[in-house]
């Protein structure tokens, strides 16, 4: 299960980081990343949670910037509206053909869209990303994961960072995962390693404790 976390300044944790194989969730208005691999956050969510609308003009702004970065993305996630269901779809495909290219193009999964909703749709998509609120995501992570699989695609979930949830995430096969609670506190980013272990990680970041992040 590949590990996306958000982006921070320290060039020790960059390099630690980097060290335990995990990448970046470059958030919108954030390009360039600081670390590789990375993935591409529209900050849908960062609108959502300020009570604001999308900002469609920030985000083409990033997306006319992408191809100056030395190396793309693993994917970038479509925009969408947290919790908006059919009408997250909507928008989402609204966009499809302005942001087509070389870069994986993630679909993300909102409250009350269902496998069937998306089904005709598909071929636009080379991945799933889980969104939505973190009751609907819980409940349905593992529905959609299993739809993504049954295409052959992979689906990533985001906001997975207690290791209650990476344990989670875990036993439904998630194929990434991403998070940024575990960069605020040197404690909680040595649970999050734990909770993923692979124990060669969790040994390997116990060995030389980083500095605080």
């Amino acid at each position: 299960m590949r590990v996306y976390l958000g982006q921070t300044r320290s060039r020790e944790l960059c390099a630690r980081l980097t060290e335990l194989g995990f990448g970046e969730m470059t958030a919108r208005g954030e390009l360039f990343p600081r670390r590789e691999p990375w993935a591409y956050d529209n900050g849908a969510f960062g609108d959502w949670k300020a009570r604001r609308s999308f900002d469609a003009a920030a985000f083409r702004t990033d997306m006319r910037r992408l191809h100056e970065a030395d190396v793309p993305p693993d994917f970038i996630v479509c925009p969408d509206i947290v919790a908006g269901g059919l009408e997250s779809l909507d928008f989402s495909l609204a966009w499809t053909e302005e942001i087509r290219g070389d870069i994986p193009l993630y679909l993300a999964v909102q409250d009350g869209m269902r496998p069937a909703d998306v089904n005709d749709y598909m071929d636009e998509f080379a991945g799933i990303f889980v969104g939505g609120t973190l009751a609907w995501k819980l409940q349905e992570g593992e529905t959609w994961t299993g739809y993504a699989h049954a295409l052959r695609i992979p689906c990533h979930i985001g906001r997975v960072g207690t290791p209650r949830r990476v344990q989670w995430a875990k036993r439904i096969h998630a194929d990434s995962i991403d998070s940024c609670l575990p960069l605020w506190s040197t404690p909680q980013l040595l649970r999050f390693v734990e909770a993923l272990s692979d124990s060669a990680q969790a040994e390997l970041w116990a060995a030389r404790p980083p500095e605080a992040p």
